[in-house]
């Protein structure tokens, strides 16, 4: 088990010692910073520190400082709690602390048992936040990788593709789709079964993303059909993009001996399309280059 990381923010190197004694004595590891260098040069990950103590004294740094320090992460915070070493109730930096977004202030004198006992409750709830994070990225991957192909989903590409029409309708700028099959799938999953059909798209889908452009998107679409965004670009060079990758993938194997039946649709953005209409035309024209001898490239 990993022990759990305090940064602890402290005027001297004795106060430091004491925490550190109290805090490493139930399993904690503790960092020190002493001074404006160590603090400066101080650049958190997003899991590297689970809480931070600080001194309410140190005069070489302030509360928004260490604040913005702790924030490593748009979701996750790492809790900051300060301590005020002041005989007297210090009001004003407890009202300082509480409205800068400090989750909580430990008044002096305090024994061991409540050190131990906030810092286990800060941590134990930054630990909660994480397990929470993960699940929730975990499930965004889900939505938005297709699990067969790791390819972009159908859902994520709807998302991508209306984007991606509002911003054609504003800027004009070309932008092409291409609708590609693999036309011998439902022959390899007769003859092989589904388990090695899924196979072959897996591979095959590697293939194809090692042979387009990184400013293109590419999806799984449906069963053995891919769609390919290409931004900034026109009919013409699509064609010439599409015949290009067509030749390359030609030379690839899905499975011993056999390589791939392709055919491709290619169709442009117009002026208020939606992505319904994007995709029609595209299927349409993948649908022309089936019924095509040679070539199998239909442009609509």
């Amino acid at each position: 088990m990993i022990n759990k990381q305090i940064l602890i923010i402290e005027l001297n190197e004795q106060n430091f010692e004491v925490l550190d004694t109290i805090l490493s004595k139930v399993g904690y590891a503790c960092k020190a910073i002493l001074d404006t260098e160590s603090f400066k040069s101080l650049e958190l990950q997003v899991d590297e520190f689970d809480l931070i103590l600080v001194n309410s004294y140190i005069n070489y740094v302030a509360v928004e400082d260490v604040l913005q320090l702790s924030e490593v992460d748009m979701v996750l915070k790492i809790p900051v709690v300060y301590m005020d070493s002041s005989k007297e109730h210090s009001r004003k930096m407890l009202e300082e602390c509480f409205s800068a977004g400090v989750s909580d202030y430990i008044k002096k004198p305090f024994d061991s048992k409540e050190i131990i006992a906030r810092v286990d409750y800060h941590c134990e709830q930054l630990s909660k936040l994480r397990e929470y994070k993960l699940r929730v990225d975990k499930l965004a991957n889900l939505a938005t990788v297709d699990q067969l192909s790791k390819l972009t989903s159908k859902m994520h590409m709807q998302a991508i593709l209306r984007h991606q029409i509002n911003y054609f309708n504003r800027y004009k700028t070309d932008t092409t789709l291409i609708y590609l099959s693999l036309l011998n799938i439902d022959k390899l999953i007769g003859t092989f079964g589904l388990e090695k059909g899924e196979k072959v798209i897996s591979q095959f889908a590697k293939a194809l993303k090692s042979s387009i452009r990184e400013s293109d998107v590419l999806a799984r679409w449906a069963g053995s059909d891919f769609i390919i965004l290409l931004t900034n670009t026109s009919v013409s060079a699509s064609e010439f993009i599409t015949k290009k990758l067509k030749a390359k993938l030609a030379n690839v194997e899905v499975m011993k001996g056999i390589k791939p039946e392709l055919a491709f649709g290619i169709t442009s953005f117009t002026e208020d399309d939606d992505v319904k209409e994007v995709i029609e035309r595209a299927k349409y024209a993948l649908g022309e280059a089936k019924k095509q001898t040679y070539g199998k490239i239909h442009i609509v």
